[in-house]
């Protein structure tokens, strides 16, 4: 089985975050600074061949009432960006979109329990992101087999 990896996005820098091959653990991976798209698309290119990864998964800030902010469509412009670069290099994933909301409250908290002084936090909240993910596809197909 193929791991899954998740994206925090942001402007400054993306968290990275993997599964184990089967699914059931997620790790912090990497902090990417970003330059240039073709820059980042490069060094992800670099982990999602060398870890063997399947699917990606990005999370979105959404609003309150639970709509798609105006940074979350620019995030969602970058997944389309990334999935053509890869589709260029013969490579196709899944691509999934998931609510990031609190994922970097619960970072800090993960952070401090660990007692850990990080400067940045975005591994762990692409790890949040993506231990939120696993769980709603572990349920949804839960509920599948039960029906």
């Amino acid at each position: 089985m193929k791991r899954v990896m998740a994206l925090d996005v942001g402007f400054k820098r993306i968290g990275v975050a993997l599964s184990d091959p089967l699914r059931l653990t997620v790790q912090p991976y990497a902090i990417i600074e970003r330059k240039s798209n073709a820059q980042t698309f490069e060094k992800l290119l670099e982990i999602i061949t060398s870890k063997n990864v399947g699917e990606i998964v990005i999370g979105l800030p959404i609003s309150i009432d639970g709509k798609k902010t105006k940074i979350a469509e620019k995030f969602e412009k970058f997944a389309r960006k990334l999935e053509n670069f890869l589709k260029d290099k013969g490579i196709e994933l899944k691509f999934h979109f998931a609510d990031e909301s609190l994922s970097t409250e619960r970072a800090k908290e993960i952070a401090s329990r660990l007692k850990k002084k990080r400067k940045f936090l975005d591994d762990i909240s692409a790890a949040v992101i993506l231990e939120e993910w696993l769980e709603s596809e572990c349920l949804k197909r839960s509920r599948n087999a039960i029906t």
